[in-house]
């Protein structure tokens, strides 16, 4: 069988003092001077085995210029030293990671034993002979059944990295500060997610609803109704949507409305208490301290309900008064007069959802019971547009309204799913995370839709519903809902953040820890579920990779001026 390491790619050889865990390698002439990167994966070919390993550090070495040397003198006074005969070299130290295919290392490599490189191109089974993919899931068409390919292995101009979509159920997490590539590689896993691999002729797509913060995936809707669903090949979903806040939406032409769909709520889809605790949260910020609050609003939405209102919906749209008179009724059930009046101003403060963005009388498929089906069945990508584009003028603690909500019925949702014996998946990926789940350390401090996302965090990953939190500060979203996360994509991130990723992740490897402030734009490493070896890659994501060029974030200032 042809094997992809070929001795002709040797790259270098092993020296003395290997052990199981690190190696050094003298590189060859023709290897030196940054053909070898740090962070790239290398082979160690050992007799009759090939050990993978990683590029941790790179020494560079010259006889005359060594620290106390004959020649200090001479480049003291800034004379020319006569390099060309110098003893020089560069050292390449290398961390083992294991015996290919997937097999601990039980015996150091030996002096004089060749590194190569990986040359995939040529052959059809690096999947299977570097990543350790079975083989039983290997298509006709060189596809692997429920693998996508993700980038390119850095180092390598063109070594896509397998990725399983089985473990999307354990929950993803993307981190990255502004300009580090976060958005642009998070489409591109969107665009992987929509062309999946299902058997010799047939691929599929994962539903997903995706909270966009700065109109970075718009650029999908906008592509889909400029080419036609119809002829993107790639695309298996049967339809993108942007939902963008009520009078935005009335501003768009009819042309393009089958595209963009209204957002908002039916609060008849919330249980007593949920409701209870949204509309006291959308004006303290928090619902410490505010049981008896809850309490109240829950009994006046009992008193209704006996009394034959069997909508809080209409009553909160159409009927306000009426709601603030069962409010009254309170008295008689021996609330105090000061939680009375707190229970009035938090309806007041929370009936301008509708006055204010007319998010309770609008028509929306939000508010349709077989919204959630819809999406699973035909296996959408809804993008929810929170930019200022399609969320003009709306506050945050709205937004975590119509998360909070949205979350509730998708965790209803699949709950259900679950006792009726029926198997869905659905991809929630919400960009700005620590504005919807925020730590104690953030600003906002509290979120409307705190409470479910952890919820959707513990229990989702049982019944298929999956998050994906995007954020530039992780250290601000909250530390429980990250920890159940099992694959993480690292980009650039600030240095306040380091140790948290570190400590989030369970840990990176000291050459890549090192590297998390200085990644380049569209570098990420991947760590966890869904990289099928046990241990991070770092990747590449070529610009050229992606189907739909981003706009956002695009000038040309000198034209404008």
């Amino acid at each position: 069988m042809r094997t992809m390491i070929r001795e002709e790619n040797a790259i270098g050889i092993i020296l003395s003092g290997a052990s199981t865990s690190e190696a050094s390698c003298q590189l060859f002439k023709s290897a030196e001077k940054g053909k070898i990167k740090e962070g790239m994966l290398l082979i160690i070919i050992s007799s009759d085995r090939k050990i993978l390993c990683r590029v941790s550090q790179i020494i560079p070495y010259n006889a005359f210029y060594t620290e106390g040397d004959v020649w200090s003198e001479a480049r003291r006074e800034g004379k020319s030293i006569p390099e060309t005969v110098a003893r020089q070299y560069e050292i390449c130290k290398l961390e083992l990671l294991m015996e290919i295919p997937k097999k601990e290392i039980d015996y150091p490599p030996r002096p004089g034993d060749i590194v190569v490189k990986i040359e995939p191109e040529r052959y059809t089974n690096y999947e299977e002979e570097l990543f350790g993919i079975s083989k039983d899931r290997k298509l006709s068409n060189r596809d692997y059944k429920g693998i996508i390919k993700f980038g390119s292995l850095s180092g390598y101009g063109k070594l896509p990295v397998p990725l399983d979509v089985e473990k999307i159920p354990m929950h993803l997490a993307v981190f990255g500060v502004t300009g580090s590539g976060k958005s642009f590689s998070t489409g591109y896993l969107i665009e992987k997610l929509m062309h999946i691999p299902k058997s010799d002729t047939e691929s599929t797509s994962y539903p997903m609803i995706v909270v966009d913060a700065h109109g970075d995936y718009i650029d999908y809707v906008n592509y889909v109704e400029k080419e036609g669903l119809e002829n993107l090949e790639w695309i298996k979903s049967a339809g993108v949507y942007r939902y963008v806040f009520p009078k935005i939406y009335s501003n768009y032409k009819f042309r393009i409305k089958k595209f963009i769909k209204p957002i908002a709520i039916c609060l008849d889809f919330l249980n007593h208490r949920d409701l209870a605790e949204i509309i006291v949260t959308y004006l303290k910020g928090t619902t410490e301290g505010a049981e008896q609050q809850i309490s109240g609003l829950i009994r006046v939405f009992e008193l209704l309900h006996d009394d034959g209102y069997n909508s809080l919906h209409e009553l909160i749209c159409r009927n306000r008064e009426t709601v603030l008179e069962y409010v009254g009724r309170l008295r008689n059930e021996e609330f105090h007069q000061a939680t009375i009046r707190a229970i009035t101003n938090q309806l007041t403060e929370f009936f301008k959802l509708e006055e204010n963005y007319r998010l309770l009388s609008s028509d929306s498929p939000l508010k349709n019971e077989d919204f959630v089906d819809e999406i699973t069945k035909n296996r959408f990508l809804i993008v929810l547009d929170f930019s200022a584009e399609g969320a003009p003028g709306v506050d945050l603690k709205t937004k975590q309204v119509v998360i909070t909500y949205l979350a509730t019925i998708l965790f209803d949702k699949f709950t259900k799913y679950k006792v009726n014996g029926i198997q869905k998946h659905l991809l929630f990926i919400i960009e700005e995370a620590q504005n919807f789940c925020p730590d104690k350390s953030y600003p906002i401090s509290s979120s409307l839709a705190h409470s479910k996302l952890s919820a959707i965090a513990t229990q989702g990953r049982k019944f298929g519903l999956a998050l994906c939190l995007v954020s530039q500060r992780p250290s601000f979203v909250d530390r429980i809902v990250l920890s159940m996360c099992n694959t993480f994509f690292i980009h650039r991130v600030s240095p306040e953040d380091v140790s948290f990723v570190k400590s989030v992740t369970g840990g990176l490897p000291p050459s890549l820890a090192a590297s998390l402030t200085t990644l380049d734009t569209g570098e990420v490493i991947i760590s966890g579920q869904m990289v099928p070896v046990p241990f991070p890659l770092v990747v590449r994501v070529p610009k050229e990779d992606r189907k739909v060029k981003p706009t956002i974030g695009e000038t040309n200032v000198i034209d404008n001026l």
